[in-house]
């Protein structure tokens, strides 16, 4: 099959990341991770479309972004703790991570993509700007959302806390895929099985860490086990989650076989533990 065209729309961010081996600086965002990783196991060249500033240039992947140059004063920052139980994030920077501009370029690729990706960090795409964007997309286009970011609210200092899906009803309709995490809600599963009772034609797919994944419909929860590690094993577990998506949409826009997907993802976010990529 043809390898498809995948335009991933998202925040950017640089990550202070203190993991399970190391404290580093690197490049961070699910939509960086989620090209990175298709464009080296899949040979696809994803576009991300984003906002960004200078700061960055020096961690970034060699990955194709539109702007080509940074655009704002600065970047978005986050922090992650993953020793911490629970995991600790903090954002800063957040005022130069607008929603990218729906320019001429940007809406030229949405129309040529066979799939759209819109992964968040912050809560501030609006469903009117995600409407928009995705009315620009072609029919036949698979539309994966992951939306982290909705479910994260910013403290005055910084801090991540949960937030409450307040657009959930007018933006989960625009999507085919969800992919989230037990760890962006507290009650994943239940969120998962009552967005999917007023959105029929969505498909939900909730991973849970070392239990694996589950299909979620309105009336069924479908666990896919996934073979836990060790936490000595884990090296890194910063953007596995992106791993275990980005197999996942790739898989599942080639096969339509939702287990499939999820059974490829858990062989790739595993990797992923493995190392620090």
């Amino acid at each position: 099959m043809q390898t498809p065209n995948i335009v991933l729309v998202g925040h950017v961010c640089i990550d202070h990341n203190t993991t399970e081996s190391a404290t580093y600086t690197n490049w961070g965002s699910s939509v960086l991770y989620m090209a990175k990783y298709l464009q080296a196991t899949y040979f696809s060249v994803p576009l991300v479309i984003t906002n960004y500033g200078p700061d960055i240039v020096p961690y970034l992947p060699a990955v194709d972004m539109v702007p080509d140059k940074p655009n704002q004063g600065q970047t978005l920052v986050y922090e992650n703790d993953t020793r911490s139980v629970p995991r600790i994030w903090k954002a800063h920077n957040t005022e130069y991570a607008e929603p990218p501009e729906l320019t001429a370029a940007v809406i030229e690729a949405v129309r040529e993509a066979d799939i759209v990706v819109v992964a968040t960090l912050l809560p501030n795409y609006s469903p009117a700007y995600v409407q928009e964007l995705l009315s620009y997309a072609k029919p036949s286009a698979l539309r994966v959302l992951c939306p982290q970011g909705y479910l994260r609210h910013i403290e005055a200092d910084g801090l991540v806390t949960p937030r409450r899906f307040t657009e959930a009803d007018d933006i989960i309709p625009l999507f085919d895929l969800i992919i989230f995490s037990e760890e962006d809600h507290p009650q994943a599963l239940k969120v998962a099985q009552q967005w999917q009772s007023h959105n029929k034609d969505t498909h939900f797919i909730v991973t849970q860490g070392p239990g694996g994944a589950s299909i979620v419909t309105e009336k069924e929860i479908t666990a896919v086990p996934t073979t836990p590690l060790t936490p000595e094993q884990i090296i890194d577990s910063v953007g596995c989650g992106d791993v275990f998506a980005a197999t996942a949409l790739y898989d599942y826009y080639q096969k339509k076989d939702m287990v499939s997907a999820i059974k490829a993802a858990h062989r790739a976010a595993a990797k992923k533990l493995l190392s620090t990529f």
